[in-house]
C-alpha cells in the first residue's frame, strides 16, 4: 500500500503586554488541555512552538507544564521550533536583533527542554527574501510557509510536497509548504474528512508528505472550539483516527524529513504572508476592489483560474496603513541603534532585552484580531521603550543627574520626508512634527513610563461594511465551529453609529479655528466645522535653543481661515518650552490677522490623550468644583482655572493651564474594529479642547499659552 507522510505543527503565542487572564485561560483551555491529549497518545508525533512571552509565563506560574514538554522532547515525540524570542516580524527588524531574538530562544529551549531546534516559526509566516542570509548565524535549517508563497511564485498547489530549498548569498534554508486545505480542515472539519483528504493525495501515486502548521488557540481559545476540540472529543478522535491509519500516514517530524529525504526542488519566492494577511495588508480601497474582484470572479466561475494571479499586498505595508504602527516602528529601530552605538560588543544589557519586547509583532498590524486597536499593547510597547531609553539616558548623563540636562536631536524618525524634534528630559520624552501641524506625536511621564498621546485615529477598514450583516449570536448549536474567518458577530448594539472616521491623526497641540458660535457637540465631528488649515499645515521650524538648562523650540505657519467668503491670512508663531529639570511643558502662541478686515474667531488648542481606560472610577477628569468625571463622558467646563487628567493607578496627575479664560471641551476617541468575538467599540483616548473667542485686529498681535503640568500622586 502507498502511504503519505504527514508533518504537523502546531504554534502557541500571546503577545507583551497581554492581560494575566487571557494567559491563565489559554492555559487552562487550551494549552495544557493539548498536552493532556497529546500525551495519551504517543504515537503522534508533531513540532510545536510557544514563543517567549508564553514560556516565561509558564515558568512563572506553572513550571509543570515546562516540565511535561521536557518529557515529550526527551521521549522524541515532540520536536521544539525556534523563532524570535517575543515574535517579531523579521524582515522589518535590525539584522543583529533578528540574531539576537533567536539565539535567545534557541538557549531557553536546549537549557529549559533539552531541545536543540533545528528550524524555526516565522511570525505571521512573513517572508523575505533576505532572511536566509538574515538567520544564517543562528544555525537554523529550515522554516515553513503557506503554500500561498509558493503559488504566487508560479506553483501549482497540487503539485507541493515535502520541502524546498532556497537562498541568499548562498547562505540556504529549507522551506516546507503549509496546506491550506489543511488549515482549514483542521480543526474545523470532521477528522474523517481530513482522512479522506489524505486518502485522495495518497491515491495520486506519489509518496507525497504534506504540512499542517497553524496557531495552536484554534485549539481551545477562538469562539467555539473549546467546546468543539475538547468536550466533544475532536482532537481525541482525530489523533485516534491518525493512529487508525498508521499503515499509510507517516507522522514524523520536519527535522526528521530533511535527514530522510532531499529537497523537491529549489526555489525563489516573493515577499508575502498567508492569503488574509496580504488582504489585511492592503489600504482599504484597494482591499474592497479585491474582495469585489474575488467575488465577480466566483460568480461567473472563472475565480479558479485566476486565484493564482490574485494577491494582496505585503506586510510592510501596515506601516503606511497605520500611521501609528510606522511612529512606534521608527521608534524602536532608533532605540536599537542607539543600543548599538553604547553596546557595540554585542552583550546583552537589561535596555537591549526591553527592546526586543517592543518587537513584538502584534501590535503593529491588524486582521482578524484587535493588533494595533488594543491600548494597552500599544501601551507595553511604549513602556518599553521608554525604560530602555531611560536606561540608556542614564548611562550618557550619569554626572548631571543632579543639575537636570535637555537632549534635542532633529532628523527624519518616521522616515517619511520631514524631520522630528525628538526631546528628551529626566521627566519628559516628546516628539514634535513641524509637518503635521506643529503638533505633538508622543508625550512621554518617564517617571510612570507612559506615553500620554498613544491613541489610535478612527479609521475606515474594510469589515466595516459587514456590521449590518451581523448577528448578536455566536452558534451554540454544537458540532464543528465556524472558521473564525466566517464568524459575524458585535458586541455592543448601535456600533454602526459609531463609523466616524477622521481626517488626521490623532496629536495634540494642534490649532483650530472656528465659528464663534459652535458648541462642544462638534467634538466628534470637528473636522466638518474646521475653518483654518493649520491642522494640517507644515509649519517651519525655526531655530531651537538650548540655554541655561531651557528649551526654545520656535515654529512658523501662514495659516488661511475661511469666513464669510473670505480667506484670512494669520501668521502663527508656536513655542514648545520646558526645563531640564522640571516636569511640565509650555507651548506659547502669537496669532495675528494679516489681512485689512477685523474678524473674530473661536481658537483653540487640541489635545488628544489617553490614560488607557475610559470607564475606570481610578482615571478621571477633574477641574475646581468638579471632580472624577469618567474619561469617556463628554461635556465642557466653563472657564476654568485649570483641567486635569488623573491616573491613580499609575499614580500622576497631569494639569492644563492656559493664560487667559477658555472653555475645555472634552469627549472619547471610540473606534469601531474586529476581534475574535466579533466588532466591538474601543476607547482609544479623550479629546480635549481648549478654546476662546478672539477678536483679531488687522496686525495686532494677540498671545495665549498653554502649559501641561505633571506630578506623582
Amino acid at each position: 500500500m502507498s502511504s503519505i507522510t504527514l508533518l504537523l505543527g502546531v504554534h502557541n503565542h500571546q503577545p507583551v503586554g497581554n492581560f494575566e487572564s487571557v494567559f491563565r485561560l489559554g492555559h487552562d483551555r487550551c494549552y495544557r488541555p493539548f498536552l493532556d491529549v497529546l500525551e495519551r497518545h504517543p504515537r503522534i508525533r508533531l513540532s510545536l512552538h510557544y514563543t517567549g512571552p508564553l514560556l516565561d509565563w509558564f515558568e512563572k506560574e506553572e513550571p509543570n507544564f515546562l516540565e511535561r514538554l521536557r518529557t515529550l522532547v526527551a521521549g522524541g515525540q515532540v520536536e521544539m521550533l525556534s523563532g524570535g524570542f517575543y515574535e517579531p516580524i523579521l524582515s522589518v527588524i535590525p539584522d543583529r536583533d533578528v540574531v539576537g531574538q533567536v539565539n535567545r530562544l534557541s538557549t531557553f529551549l536546549r537549557d529549559r527542554l533539552g531541545a536543540r531546534p533545528q528550524g524555526l516559526w516565522l511570525a505571521e509566516r512573513v517572508w523575505d527574501g533576505g532572511l536566509p542570509k538574515k538567520l544564517a548565524p543562528t544555525g537554523l535549517r529550515y522554516t515553513i510557509l503557506d503554500d500561498s508563497h509558493f503559488i504566487n511564485a508560479g506553483f501549482e498547489a497540487d503539485s507541493l510536497t515535502g520541502y524546498y530549498l532556497t537562498e541568499r548569498e548562498g547562505h540556504p534554508l529549507a522551506v516546507f509548504p503549509i496546506s491550506k486545505d489543511m488549515r482549514y480542515l483542521i480543526p474545523f472539519r470532521l477528522p474523517e474528512e481530513l482522512i479522506a483528504f489524505l486518502g485522495r493525495l495518497r491515491d495520486r501515486g506519489q509518496e507525497a508528505a504534506v504540512t499542517y502548521a497553524d496557531d495552536g488557540e484554534k485549539f481551545g481559545m477562538w469562539p467555539g472550539t473549546y467546546q468543539w476540540v475538547f468536550e466533544e472529543g475532536y482532537l481525541e478522535r482525530l489523533f485516534t483516527a491518525l493512529e487508525q491509519n498508521a499503515e499509510w500516514i507517516r507522522l514524523t517530524t520536519f527535522t526528521e524529513y530533511i535527514h530522510e529525504r532531499p529537497p523537491t526542488g529549489r526555489m525563489y519566492l516573493p515577499s508575502a504572508s498567508y492569503e488574509e494577511m496580504m488582504e489585511w495588508a492592503l489600504p482599504t480601497t484597494a482591499s474592497k476592489a479585491l474582495h469585489n474582484s474575488r467575488a465577480e470572479l466566483e460568480r461567473e466561475g472563472r475565480l479558479a483560474a485566476f486565484e493564482p494571479f490574485l494577491r494582496g499586498g505585503f506586510w510592510d505595508q501596515f506601516l503606511v496603513k497605520y500611521s501609528e504602527s510606522n511612529h512606534m516602528h521608527k521608534r524602536m529601530l532608533d532605540v536599537s541603534e542607539r543600543i548599538s552605538q553604547m553596546f557595540p560588543d554585542n552583550e546583552v544589557p537589561e535596555a537591549r532585552e526591553l527592546l526586543w519586547r517592543t518587537q513584538g509583532n502584534d501590535v503593529y498590524w491588524h486582521g482578524l484580531f484587535g493588533g494595533i486597536y488594543l491600548g494597552n499593547l500599544r501601551h507595553e510597547t511604549y513602556r518599553n521603550l521608554i525604560a530602555a531609553e531611560i536606561r540608556l539616558d542614564a548611562a550618557a548623563h550619569s554626572r548631571a543627574a543632579s543639575s537636570g540636562w535637555i537632549d534635542l536631536r532633529v532628523f527624519d524618525l518616521d522616515r517619511d520626508g520631514h524631520e522630528e524634534a525628538v526631546i528628551a528630559t529626566p521627566s519628559l520624552g516628546l516628539c514634535v512634527a513641524p509637518a503635521y501641524g506643529g503638533s505633538l506625536l508622543e508625550l512621554d511621564y518617564r517617571p510612570a513610563q507612559f506615553n500620554l498621546l498613544n491613541v489610535l485615529m478612527r479609521r475606515a477598514e474594510v469589515y466595516h461594511e459587514k456590521l449590518a450583516e451581523a448577528t448578536a449570536q455566536l452558534d451554540s448549536s454544537g458540532g464543528p465551529p465556524k472558521s473564525i474567518h466566517d464568524v459575524v458577530t458585535v458586541k455592543d448594539p448601535g456600533l454602526d453609529r459609531c463609523l466616524i472616521y477622521d481626517r488626521h491623526r490623532r496629536t495634540s497641540f494642534l490649532d483650530r479655528f472656528l465659528d464663534p458660535q459652535t458648541t462642544s457637540e462638534v467634538m466628534d465631528r470637528i473636522d466638518d466645522v474646521e475653518l483654518g488649515d493649520a491642522v494640517v499645515g507644515r509649519y517651519h521650524l525655526r531655530d531651537p535653543q538650548i540655554k541655561n538648562n531651557e528649551l526654545t523650540l520656535p515654529l512658523a505657519f501662514a495659516a488661511r481661515v475661511r469666513r464669510d467668503g473670505h480667506a484670512i491670512p494669520i501668521s502663527i508663531e508656536k513655542v514648545y518650552g520646558l526645563s531640564g529639570r522640571g516636569e511640565a511643558l509650555s507651548v506659547a502662541y502669537k496669532l495675528e490677522n494679516q489681512g485689512g478686515v477685523s474678524y473674530s474667531l473661536r481658537f483653540g488648542v487640541e489635545l488628544n490623550l489617553t490614560l488607557l481606560a475610559g470607564n475606570d472610577p481610578q482615571r478621571y477628569y477633574e477641574w475646581p468644583g468638579h471632580g472624577h468625571v469618567r474619561l469617556q463622558e463628554r461635556g465642557e467646563a466653563r472657564v476654568p482655572e485649570w483641567f486635569a487628567l488623573v491616573d491613580e493607578w499609575q499614580r500622576f496627575r497631569v494639569v492644563l493651564r492656559l493664560d487667559r479664560p477658555v472653555d475645555m471641551w472634552f469627549a472619547p476617541i471610540e473606534t469601531v474594529s474586529q476581534s475574535e468575538d466579533g466588532f466591538e467599540r474601543i476607547y482609544q483616548g479623550s479629546a480635549v479642547l481648549a478654546s476662546c473667542c478672539l477678536d483679531l485686529q488687522p496686525g495686532v498681535p494677540v498671545s495665549l499659552e498653554a502649559r501641561l503640568e505633571f506630578t506623582e500622586l
